[in-house]
C-alpha cells in the first residue's frame, strides 16, 4: 500500500511538471482587402489534447493592434479565428515545449449584404441578419453620393423614417412637435446628443465629414436606451483611423431654382425694392429686373491618422446658406476633434476623449405670409428672429478588453448649447447636460453576451424662454443575448427614475415602514426577442419592446410668443409610455453575380397619454383649453399636451441588390412603409377631419435609390414618393363638410385661420388630396483615385410641397460637388 501511495504522487508530480511548462502562441490578425489589423477577433482554442480529459474551449481576443497572445499546454489545437463579417479560419497546431509559435492570420470578408456588422442593436457587434429588430444601415458613401451635407437629408431617404419640420419620426410615431421632445433618441458614438433645454437635436451639429456608418433602430428600445427611445433609435458612428493616414476634402456650391409658381420668387422683387442686402449683389435693371437666385455652398475637411499607439480623427465644416425664404439664412463654423491612445504597458486598455465645436449665427423661418408670397415671412406671426450661439461636447472614456474576454468601459459627456437672440433677449438660453455611464459586457461559451450598466444624466438650463430648471435620470439596465445554434435570443431589463423640478417618476413600489412609507419611484421596461435561421439565407424574427418618456423642459415650461401667437406651458403634463411588437422575415438571395435581400416587417405601437403638441384657443390664465363659460379673453397658441392613447399599425418592406453589368456596378434599394396611426379613443376634436388618424402623418410612403458606376462615371437617381397628410390642426383649416357643422363654429375658425395664415385654408382644401413626390439626380466623374467631381439635381421636377402649415419646402436645384482624397 505504502508503495503504491508512493508511486500515485511520483505520478502526480510527473505530469504536474509536465504541463507546468507552458508555450506561447501569439500573432497578428489583420484584413486580407487592405491589411488593416482587426480589433475584437475571437480566437476560439479547441483542445485535442490526448493527455487532458478537459476538452473545453480555451479562447482569446485579439487588442487594438490585432495582437493576440495566450499561454497554452503542450500538445495539438484547432485554433478558430472568428470574426463578424468576416470567413471563419481554422488553423491546427502542435505546441512543443520551448518553442513558442507565431500565426499571423489575414481575413477575408463575407460578401452579403446582410452580414454587416452593427451595434446599436444590443449594444455589441452583430450581424445585421443576427439582430431581432428592424434595422437600416446608412454607409458614408451614401451620403457622399447624395451630397446630404446635414444629416436629416440622409436620413430622409431611410424607408420608415421621416423627418418633419427637424423633427425625427419613425414609423409615424411623431407629428409636429415644434423642435420640443423626441421619441426617437440620436446617439453620436453611442451617446446621447440631446440638447437639455427642448430635448431635440441639431442636425447641422452632427459631424458629416467623420462618419463610419448610420445605424437606425426601428421600435421601442428603452430598455437599452432610456427615455426618448420610445419609438427607436438613429446612432451615428465615428469613423476611427487605420495605419494608413487618410485626408479628405470636399467643397460643395448649390444655387436654388426659380419655383414653379413664379408669384413666389420674392428676390427679384426684394431687390428692386432696395428694401433687402442680405446677398450684397448690385442690381442690374433689366426688362424682368433679374438678379441671381440665392446660393448655399459648404467646405469640409477631415484628416485619421495613427501615430504609434494614438489614433488621432480630426474634421471641420464651414457652411453658409443664403436662404430661398425672406430672412432665412445660416452662417456655421463645426470642428472635431477624436483622441484615442492605446496603452502599451497594458494589453486591452485605451483611454480617449472625442470633442466637437459649432458657433452659428442663423435666421429660421417659421409661417408664410400668404399661399401666394409662400417664401415671405408672416408679419401676423412675428418676424424670424436671428440666434447666435454655440454647441460643445467634451467626452473623456476609458475601455478596457481583459484577456478572458471581458469588457469595462467607462463613458462620460459634457454638452453645452448656448444661444444667443440679440434682437429678444428674453429668448435666450443656456443648457448643460452631464452624462455618464458605466458598462460591462462579457461573453460566455462563444453563445452568450450579458450585458450590463449604469446611467446618470444631469441637466440645468438658464433661459428667460423656460425659467431655471434642473433634470436628473439615473437608470440601470441588463441584457442577455444568447446564440443558440440557429437561434438567436434576446432579454433585457432597465429601471428609470426621473425627476424635474419638483416632479419625479411615479412611484411603481411602496414599503410601509411602521408610520412611515418609503417609495420607490422607478419606471421599468423590459424588452425580448428571437431571431430564427431557417435556411442559410433565410431569417425569421420577432421582438416585444417597452417604452417610457419622460417630458422635457421646452414641453413643460416654454412660455413665449410669436406675434399674435403664443407658446404656452403645461405644468400639468405627465410622462407618455408604450409598447411596441413585430414580426419580420430577411430573405438573401443570389441571382448568378447579383446579391441582395428582402426584408419585411409587420408591426404594432402603443403610446399611452402620447404628448404632442397642439395649436388650439386656451384660457390665458389656466392654460387650459378655452370654454365658452370663461370671462377673460381666449389666446390662441401651441401647448403640449396628454393627447390620450394611441395605436400605430403598419408594415415596412424594403429590398436592396447588387451587380455588375459588364463593367458597371449597379446598386439599387427601395423600400414601401404602410403607417396607420389611429386615436384609440376616437376622433380628435382639435384635428382638420373626422378621421381617427393622428395629425401630421403620412400613412404611405416609397424610398429608392439606384446608381450605375463604371471606372469613371456615377450615375444616380434618389426617389421619395408620400401620400397625403391626412389630418392637421383644425385652427389652420376645417376640413369637415360645412352643412354639418355650426355655422358659427366654422365662421369662427374660419377666421382665424385667415388672421393667422392668410390664403393656407384654400391652399390646403385645394392641395389635401395631392401626393408628394421628389426625385433627385446626380452624374459623377472620377479624375483619378483621389479626385472626383459630381453635378446634382434635386427636386428635378420642382415640386411644390407643404409639409406642416406654412412651411413651404424648397424648389428645384442646383448643386456642384469637388472631392479629394489624399
Amino acid at each position: 500500500m505504502r508503495k503504491f501511495l508512493l508511486i500515485v504522487i511520483a505520478a502526480f508530480f510527473s505530469v504536474s511538471a509536465i504541463f507546468s511548462q507552458t508555450v506561447m502562441l501569439s500573432g497578428k490578425v489583420t484584413d486580407g482587402g487592405n491589411q488593416e489589423t482587426l480589433y475584437g477577433v475571437n480566437i476560439i482554442i479547441n483542445n485535442t489534447n490526448q493527455l487532458l480529459s478537459d476538452k473545453s474551449q480555451l479562447g482569446t481576443t485579439t487588442d487594438f493592434d490585432g495582437v493576440y497572445k495566450t499561454a497554452l499546454y503542450p500538445g495539438t489545437y484547432d485554433i478558430h479565428f472568428v470574426y463578424i463579417g468576416y470567413e471563419e479560419v481554422v488553423k491546427t497546431v502542435e505546441l512543443i515545449v520551448g518553442k513558442p509559435v507565431v500565426i499571423d492570420v489575414a481575413l477575408v470578408q463575407k460578401a452579403e449584404i446582410i452580414e454587416e456588422v452593427v451595434v446599436s442593436a444590443g449594444k455589441f457587434e452583430q450581424k445585421l441578419s443576427d439582430v431581432t429588430v428592424s434595422m437600416e444601415v446608412i454607409k458614408p458613401t451614401t451620403i457622399e453620393n447624395n451630397n446630404s451635407f446635414i444629416m436629416d437629408q440622409a436620413l430622409n431617404q431611410v424607408p420608415g423614417v421621416d423627418i418633419n419640420d427637424k423633427q425625427p419620426s419613425i414609423r409615424a410615431s411623431t407629428g409636429w412637435s415644434y423642435g420640443a421632445g423626441s421619441r426617437v433618441i440620436i446617439l453620436m458614438d453611442d451617446l446621447p446628443i440631446m440638447s437639455a433645454d427642448a430635448g431635440d437635436v441639431k442636425w447641422n451639429y452632427i459631424p458629416m465629414e467623420n462618419i463610419s456608418q448610420v445605424e437606425v433602430v426601428k421600435g421601442a428600445s428603452s430598455a437599452l436606451f432610456g427615455s426618448s427611445a420610445l419609438s427607436g433609435v438613429i446612432n451615428i458612428r465615428s469613423a476611427y483611423p487605420t495605419s494608413k493616414p487618410v485626408t479628405k476634402v470636399s467643397y460643395f456650391n448649390g444655387v436654388y431654382g426659380n419655383p414653379r409658381d413664379v408669384r413666389q420668387k420674392w428676390w427679384a422683387k426684394e431687390f428692386f425694392s432696395g428694401s433687402n442686402s442680405k446677398l450684397n449683389i448690385p442690381l442690374r435693371e433689366e426688362v424682368f429686373y433679374w438678379v441671381r437666385s440665392p446660393m448655399y455652398g459648404g467646405l469640409s475637411f477631415s484628416h485619421s491618422q495613427q501615430f504609434d499607439n494614438l489614433d488621432l480623427s480630426m474634421g471641420g465644416n464651414h457652411f453658409i446658406d443664403e436662404g430661398f425664404k425672406e430672412n432665412q439664412y445660416e452662417r456655421r463654423s463645426r470642428f472635431n476633434v477624436n483622441l484615442r491612445y492605446r496603452s502599451k504597458k497594458i494589453n486591452g486598455l485605451a483611454v480617449g476623449l472625442n470633442s466637437n465645436f459649432m458657433a452659428i449665427d442663423m435666421c429660421d423661418f417659421f409661417m408664410w405670409k400668404s399661399d401666394t408670397n409662400a417664401y415671405l415671412a408672416s408679419t401676423t406671426i412675428g418676424a424670424s428672429v436671428p440666434t447666435q450661439g454655440y454647441r460643445m461636447n467634451v467626452d473623456p472614456f476609458i475601455y478596457y478588453y481583459s484577456p478572458g474576454g471581458s469588457k469595462f468601459s467607462l463613458r462620460t459627456r459634457y454638452f453645452r448649447t448656448e444661444n444667443v437672440m440679440p434682437s429678444d433677449t428674453q429668448k435666450n438660453s443656456i443648457g448643460n447636460t452631464f452624462y455618464g455611464e458605466l458598462q460591462y459586457q462579457k461573453v460566455f461559451a462563444e453563445k452568450w453576451n450579458f450585458t450590463a450598466g449604469a446611467v446618470e444624466t444631469y441637466s440645468n438650463v438658464d433661459a428667460n424662454l423656460f425659467g431655471d430648471h434642473f433634470g436628473n435620470n439615473v437608470s440601470v439596465y441588463s441584457q442577455l443575448d444568447a446564440k443558440l445554434g440557429r437561434l438567436k435570443l434576446s432579454l433585457g431589463l432597465r429601471g428609470e427614475y426621473f425627476v424635474l423640478d419638483s416632479t419625479q417618476t411615479e412611484s411603481v413600489a411602496d414599503i410601509n415602514l411602521g408610520a412611515s412609507r418609503i417609495e420607490i419611484p422607478f419606471k421599468p421596461v423590459f424588452r425580448t426577442g428571437a431571431n430564427y435561421q431557417v435556411t442559410d439565407h433565410t431569417f425569421l424574427r420577432a421582438s416585444f419592446g417597452q417604452g417610457y418618456r419622460f417630458p422635457s423642459i421646452a414641453e413643460k415650461y416654454t412660455a413665449t410668443s410669436l406675434g399674435m401667437v403664443n407658446i404656452l406651458p403645461n405644468p400639468r403634463l405627465t410622462p407618455e409610455s408604450g409598447w411596441s411588437a413585430e414580426v419580420g422575415v430577411k430573405q438573401a438571395y443570389k441571382i448568378g453575380k447579383w446579391r441582395g435581400f428582402a426584408d419585411l416587417a409587420i408591426y404594432n405601437q402603443d403610446i399611452n397619454d402620447m404628448m404632442e403638441f397642439t395649436f388650439g384657443v386656451f384660457n390665458p390664465v389656466t392654460f387650459l383649453p378655452y370654454v365658452s363659460t370663461d370671462t377673460v379673453a381666449p389666446q390662441i397658441g401651441f401647448q403640449s399636451q396628454n393627447y390620450g392613447d394611441v395605436r400605430i399599425t403598419g408594415m415596412d418592406l424594403s429590398a436592396s441588390i447588387g451587380g455588375k453589368i459588364r463593367n458597371c456596378i449597379v446598386t439599387t434599394m427601395i423600400g414601401y412603409t404602410y403607417n396607420n396611426p389611429v386615436s384609440k379613443t376616437g376622433t380628435d376634436s382639435t384635428a382638420s377631419s373626422l378621421s381617427p388618424t393622428l395629425k401630421y402623418r403620412n400613412k404611405h410612403s416609397i424610398k429608392g435609390d439606384v446608381n450605375f458606376e463604371t471606372k469613371r462615371i456615377t450615375f444616380g437617381a434618389n426617389v421619395i414618393w408620400r401620400s397625403p397628410m391626412q389630418n392637421i390642426d383644425r385652427l389652420f383649416c376645417d376640413e369637415r363638410d360645412p352643412e354639418t357643422v355650426d355655422p358659427s363654429t366654422y365662421a369662427f375658425y374660419q377666421l382665424f385661420s385667415q388672421m393667422i395664415l392668410p390664403g393656407y385654408w384654400d391652399y390646403r382644401i385645394a392641395n389635401a388630396k395631392k401626393t408628394y413626390l421628389n426625385v433627385d439626380l446626380r452624374f459623377g466623374f472620377k479624375f483619378s483615385e483621389e479626385l472626383r467631381a459630381s453635378f446634382l439635381v434635386k427636386n428635378v421636377f420642382n415640386q411644390e410641397y407643404v409639409g406642416r402649415p406654412g412651411d413651404m419646402h424648397a424648389p428645384r436645384r442646383y448643386e456642384i460637388m469637388i472631392s479629394a482624397n489624399f
